[in-house]
């Protein structure tokens, strides 16, 4: 007996659509992430740049530090050749302790100690970040 090899037929393809569609669709509804989860999601950037400045300057055994721009959603971290780096969604950084710099000595210590504020948009309220001196421990508050 001899098989016809003629590939899918249309209906084969429509089902296949539709079960790919309602699958993408309940993918799409379940998904707890929203556009307002950026300030966490910034929050932990920062915090995790921040605690690589410091590794940075004690492996280097030379300060190093990063640099906040307030009101702007970047930020500069700084050796020989600099790097900006853009905080995710409209997150800004509304305040900071620090005057911007955060400097780290050959031994890791921060300069000061001091909070970073964050806001995404025009929303009050967002994520605090709290920088603290001798230790130069990172946390949210």
């Amino acid at each position: 007996m001899r098989r016809r090899e003629r590939g899918f037929t249309s209906v084969e393809l429509i089902v296949v659509i539709l079960v790919l569609s309602l699958l993408t669709a309940s993918i799409i509804i379940k998904n707890p992430f929203s556009i307002s989860d950026y300030s966490s999601i910034a929050a932990d950037q920062l915090i995790a740049d921040i605690q690589y400045v410091q590794m940075r300057a004690m492996g280097m055994r030379v300060p190093q530090f990063i640099q906040l721009r307030v009101d702007a959603g970047d930020y500069g971290i700084y050796d020989v050749a600099g790097v900006r780096k853009r905080l995710p969604g409209n997150v800004k950084v509304t305040g900071t302790g620090f005057g911007g710099l955060i400097w780290f000595n050959s031994i890791g210590e921060p300069d000061n100690s001091g909070t970073i504020e964050l806001s995404w948009g025009k929303t009050a309220g967002g994520q605090t970040i709290r920088v603290y001196a001798s230790t130069g421990k990172t946390v949210i508050e």
